[in-house]
């Protein structure tokens, strides 16, 4: 079982082509001029289920990953 990721560069990929697609909407939204400053919100806000989504949900090895074991649908706490 990996204990690190393997898809670290992959994951940044994706997220980097997110936050292109919606800076501009969210630095509208958010009343935010500075690039820099609106990506640091936009990680902020939605960096998380980024991250949860990719790792739990679409990451090929998320089985055998042990960073991955908490983002995987049935190991989820749905009580709170």
């Amino acid at each position: 079982m990996n204990n690190k990721c393997v898809h670290f560069q992959e994951i940044l990929g994706i997220q980097r082509g997110i936050i292109l697609k919606h800076l501009d909407p969210h630095k509208w939204f958010k009343h935010i001029e500075d690039d820099d400053d609106a990506t640091a919100d936009f990680v902020k806000i939605f960096g998380w289920i980024m991250r949860e989504v990719y790792c739990g949900y679409a990451c090929i090895d998320r089985f055998d990953c042990e960073m991955a074991k908490k983002y995987l649908p049935d190991q989820r706490d749905d009580s709170n």
